[in-house]
């Protein structure tokens, strides 16, 4: 399996946002009764702050990559079929 930048971001954006899933579950876990605290204020100013940011901007980051990647592909691929067919 050949690593691109779609994969690492693709990569990176999964870990980030299962991360983000872990905070605002123990957030839900204290809303109902689970766990007694919540996270510390430094962590929710991390986390709204830098934290959501690198999530929003990997997610956005890794989309656009394969189509221009598969058009140019596929450019490719009928410019070597015309040059073989002349």
């Amino acid at each position: 399996m050949s690593k691109n930048w779609n994969k690492i971001w693709r990569w990176i954006h999964l870990g980030l946002g299962i991360m983000l899933v872990i905070y605002h579950s123990r957030i839900a876990y204290v809303e109902y009764g689970w766990m007694d605290s919540a996270w510390s204020s430094e962590v929710d100013v991390f986390v709204s702050t830098t934290f959501v940011f690198l999530v929003m901007w990997t997610g956005l980051a890794k989309w656009p990559i394969y189509p221009w990647y598969k058009k140019r592909q596929n450019r490719k691929k009928r410019e070597k079929k015309e040059a073989l067919a002349e």
